[in-house]
């Protein structure tokens, strides 16, 4: 659950989680998905199942722990952005244990989306390691560390964890704070690319307001953000992460397709479109009667100067 402070104190307790967000989130938007992990038998637990039901999500793993819910407490400032303190130690998040996954998780399954707090806490972070390697080779998965800095105890043994999720994942989604957190040694564009030495095909760096950079081996290119009125960015990311494997799913695209950049920059834009959304409302949630084909209108295409490089790269920008 996301406890939200805003700046006057209030205190408002709302469903959160950066899986349960994509997964509710990917429901909100007319796909088929299920949410692995365990839910806790306590009100909180209760009001996430339900949260999950109602969107049609089905749950992995039904059975609940009576370990407590875990708990994100999100300081909110004036802009919107959130300060996390966490929760975690022996709650709901960290009890998945490898005999709880179904064997037939991956059926029929088009994408997988992976991070946040469970690749940092026993024993759900190796329950989740343990399962990857049985990932059908067409399936493209998405990792994002979604990093909390007041969640990592030791940096050096989460930056190695980090590694060993990154070679089962073919997608990066960072933002600029995910590598200064990861990479505090290197400017953004170099920690980015260096995801690229590895599995992974295509790193994706959202930065705010700025333009969402797209890298692969090949090239990078740059997706605008819109201008929105911000209530808070709580769940943004999980939002973009959402619609991108929508998008990408809709279009029944598959690992393979990560080589095409038109794709990449279409998936891109449709996931900015969404995460601005998220924006516009309290908590991890869309507007009541957001409505979302899947599709974008027809785009303008424009060149400009990529400012990690040189040579011109490619915007796009939404008429």
């Amino acid at each position: 659950m996301d406890v939200l402070v805003d700046p006057t104190g209030k205190v408002t307790a709302l469903p959160g989680g950066a899986p349960f967000n994509v997964a509710r989130t990917i429901a909100r938007l007319g796909g088929d998905c299920q949410f692995l992990g365990r839910l806790s038998d306590d009100s909180f637990g209760r009001r996430l199942r339900t949260s999950l039901e109602q969107q049609n999500v089905r749950l992995a793993v039904p059975r609940t722990t009576q370990a407590p819910t875990t708990l994100a407490i999100a300081e909110l400032d004036d802009s919107g952005s959130a300060d996390y303190r966490f929760y975690l130690d022996e709650t709901a998040a960290s009890q998945l244990e490898p005999g709880d996954i179904p064997p037939d998780v991956f059926q029929s399954c088009d994408a997988i989306a992976l991070g946040g707090l469970g690749i940092l806490i026993e024993p759900t972070a190796s329950s989740l390691l343990g399962l990857l390697p049985h990932t059908p080779p067409h399936i493209p998965v998405l990792l994002d560390p979604n990093c909390r800095p007041r969640a990592i105890k030791d940096s050096a043994h989460y930056r190695a964890a980090v590694a060993e999720f990154l070679d089962h994942s073919d997608v990066v989604k960072v933002s600029a704070d995910d590598l200064r957190c990861l990479d505090p040694h290197h400017d953004l564009r170099t920690a980015a690319r260096s995801f690229l030495a590895g599995r992974p095909s295509v790193v994706l760096v959202t930065d705010g307001a700025a333009p969402v950079l797209i890298h692969t081996a090949a090239t990078e290119c740059s997706v605008p953000v819109p201008e929105v009125d911000v209530v808070d960015t709580v769940g943004a990311g999980d939002a973009f992460v959402a619609a991108f494997l929508t998008w990408w799913s809709n279009q029944s695209l598959a690992r393979e397709d990560l080589a095409s950049t038109e794709s990449l920059i279409q998936a891109t834009a449709a996931a900015v479109q969404v995460a601005a959304a998220a924006c516009t409302v309290r908590g991890a949630n869309l507007p009541a009667g957001f409505c979302w084909s899947g599709a974008l209108p027809e785009p303008a295409w424009h060149v400009a100067v990529n400012p990690y490089r040189a040579s011109p790269s490619l915007y796009l920008h939404l008429e």
